[in-house]
């Protein structure tokens, strides 16, 4: 039988009402032991261990542990570190620890390479190492393992993290990681330029399309260790050998897509934003080639207080010299061609001397832009597993985006049912959530959030800088794409009027999922992208129960059931109605329900309302069902 871990230790010492001293007194043991273990800080022999959960009266059958079933227990099968780290088993992200992301992060980042125990320690612990960092360290590598290294019965007898003298290495074989394929695919697309030159540039494309953000995103602990500052610095390298090759094969606007991509992370190398401007101008926006050569001239100016390299010089006076016709051919023949810009060697690149356009700060994080659920949720079992089967079948499926449409008539419920739902299956959209409302069932002449904006706050959301964004929406919603691929997003989008609202807001990969809830069941949006249309309705007679029992407690409607049933069919079953009329009648506990509605009976304007609950907004078309409104009120 295992013995008790340290979270386990703190909830049962705090379930059976016991302090850390009164443990460690019956335990014979110091406070100070009791406080390392519930940190993870040290793991005592096991006969002290099983004194301390017969004090707290833990038993290992309370919560089985996977490590008493290895051969079912997840293990990272891929590693992504081109964005936010994450491991997956399948296609679930595995949960890990900060201190275990760090080292994952730090070991997989130079894989097949020796990190030493202080490389670690100085990892873990931003410089301030503790004395007994070397029994830490292998605390924290021993947790980590669990969730890396396969268990036995999985045909696999390697290690992925092997212990050598002074460190550990990271064994890359046998596991998929983004950071390696990144690798092989440009030094295949290299080999290939000379004798294959349009098959390479698909390489470059191949590589380039591994990056999702800035490496490591999510841990700014790692982002100046040398080996990471190295892998960035050939993201740079191998944007700007595709731009040469792109440009040499006629293909400007490829060179600008990945190009764009690339100098979000380092703004300010003058060699990319060169190959940006002579991309631009060759594909036939000269203007914006000289635009952003004076905003990079006055950013040079104002941040480092110097003037533009002759890099940027030569590709400005290049752009300067075209025709009113502008060539089409590659802009870097003879003397265009800025003389620093050519395969730069990784040693030539600056030091980050300035903030990246990805904000990448630490306190940002993923995305969690879901509303509360601010009232319990009842009700909506079929739909809530209908959800439940589309997101399971668009993950096995591997190669559809999950798309679902809630519709329905105003106050019934769809915005609350998406945000239920969407806070229910957090776990399985580790890389965020997007939320945002297009105000459909109000005037267009008085929305405020247009596809557009919307487009652009997510992409803000995702950490690009607001003065980097691209110029068109065509533009923006390739980056939005490009950010969201390979990953685990939902975009909850909530009162759409039409299916334009949606298109330029939807994932182009698969893993990620779209909720949209409108008025109208978007036929075009279901014949066109294949979504799953969920009609909503009136509650049933038992959830309109469950909601007034959730409300006024099961003794309060067993005392009057005749009379709760009642309140429910005049209010038409309807959630937002039923829910007003509730709260009036919880915040008085000694009231009559059959004494309320008898009271409001007059009231009653149309079946499914009682007067002195109902919206009362003038509207010309009707009770107005405003998204922004709903997410502030008791969502249903």
């Amino acid at each position: 039988m295992r013995t008790i871990r340290g979270s386990e230790l703190r909830t049962a010492r705090t379930k059976a009402g016991l302090t850390q001293d009164q443990v460690a007194r019956r335990a014979s043991v110091s406070v100070r032991t009791i406080r390392h273990i519930e940190h993870g800080h040290v793991t005592p022999r096991h006969e002290t261990l099983a004194r301390i959960a017969e004090v707290v009266g833990w038993r290992a059958t309370e919560e089985p542990d996977a490590s008493d079933a290895p051969a079912s227990r997840p293990y990272a099968q891929e590693i992504r570190l081109l964005g936010p780290l994450s491991a997956l088993f399948g296609d679930r992200s595995i949960p890990l620890p900060r201190k275990q992301r760090v080292l994952l992060g730090l070991l997989a980042v130079q894989p097949d390479r020796t990190v030493s125990h202080e490389e670690m320690a100085d990892a873990l612990w931003n410089g301030e190492t503790p004395p007994a960092y070397p029994q830490l360290v292998h605390t924290h590598m021993a947790r980590l393992r669990r969730f890396v290294d396969p268990p036995p019965g999985h045909g696999s007898t390697d290690r992925r993290i092997r212990t050598v003298r002074g460190g550990y290495v990271f064994n890359s074989a046998g596991v998929r990681v983004d950071l390696c394929q990144f690798e092989d695919r440009a030094a295949l697309a290299r080999r290939t330029t000379t004798h294959d030159p349009r098959v390479a540039l698909d390489l470059y494309g191949q590589a380039l399309g591994c990056w999702h953000g800035r490496l490591v995103h999510d841990l700014p602990e790692l982002w100046h260790h040398p080996a990471v500052v190295r892998v960035a610095q050939r993201h740079i390298d191998v944007a700007i050998e595709l731009a040469d090759l792109a440009l040499r094969l006629k293909r400007p606007a490829f060179a600008v897509e990945h190009l764009r991509i690339a100098s979000y992370e380092e703004p300010l190398h003058e060699p990319l934003q060169a190959y940006i401007m002579l991309a631009l101008a060759a594909s036939g926006r000269r203007a914006a080639a000289l635009q952003l050569f004076a905003e990079l001239q006055t950013r040079l100016k104002d941040e480092l207080g110097v003037e533009p390299s002759d890099d940027i010089r030569q590709a400005h006076q290049a752009v300067l010299r075209q025709s009113g016709a502008v060539e089409r051919a590659s802009p870097l023949e003879g003397a265009a061609r800025p003389a620093g810009i050519r395969l730069l060697a990784t040693a030539d690149l600056p030091v980050r001397r300035t903030a990246s356009a990805f904000d990448g700060s630490p306190a940002m994080g993923a995305p969690a832009q879901l509303p509360p659920v601010l009232a319990p949720f009842t009700g909506r079992t079929r739909q809530v597993a209908a959800l439940d089967r589309l997101l399971e079948q668009s993950r096995r499926k591997g190669g559809s985006l999950g798309i679902a449409v809630v519709h329905g008539p105003p106050d019934i419920g769809k915005s609350a049912l998406a945000v239920h739902w969407a806070h229910r299956r957090l776990a399985s959209f580790p890389d965020g959530q997007l939320y945002a409302s297009l105000q459909g069932s109000i005037d267009p002449a008085q929305r405020t959030a247009t596809p557009a904006t919307v487009l652009t706050g997510f992409i803000r959301s995702l950490g690009v800088r607001s003065g980097w964004m691209p110029d068109t929406t065509e533009e923006a919603t390739a980056l939005f794409r490009s950010l969201l691929a390979g990953r685990r997003f939902l975009v909850v989008l909530d009162d759409i009027a039409d299916a334009s609202q949606v298109r330029c807001l939807l994932p182009g990969t698969p893993g990620n999922a779209v909720l949209v809830t409108s008025r109208s069941p978007l036929t075009d949006l279901t014949t066109r992208e294949g979504a799953l249309a969920l009609s909503l309705g009136a509650l049933t007679a038992e959830e309109a129960h469950e909601l007034v029992v959730t409300h006024l407690g099961a003794e309060r409607t067993a005392a009057e059931p005749g009379a709760a049933e009642e309140l429910a069919a005049a209010c038409g079953h309807l959630p937002l109605d039923l829910r007003r009329s509730l709260t009036r009648l919880a915040a008085t506990p000694d009231g009559s329900i059959s004494a309320f509605v008898a009271e409001h009976r007059k009231g009653m304007r149309e079946p499914g309302n009682l007067y002195p609950f109902q919206s009362r907004e003038p509207s010309s078309g009707g009770r107005q069902d405003n998204a922004e409104d709903l997410r502030k009120r008791s969502l249903t």
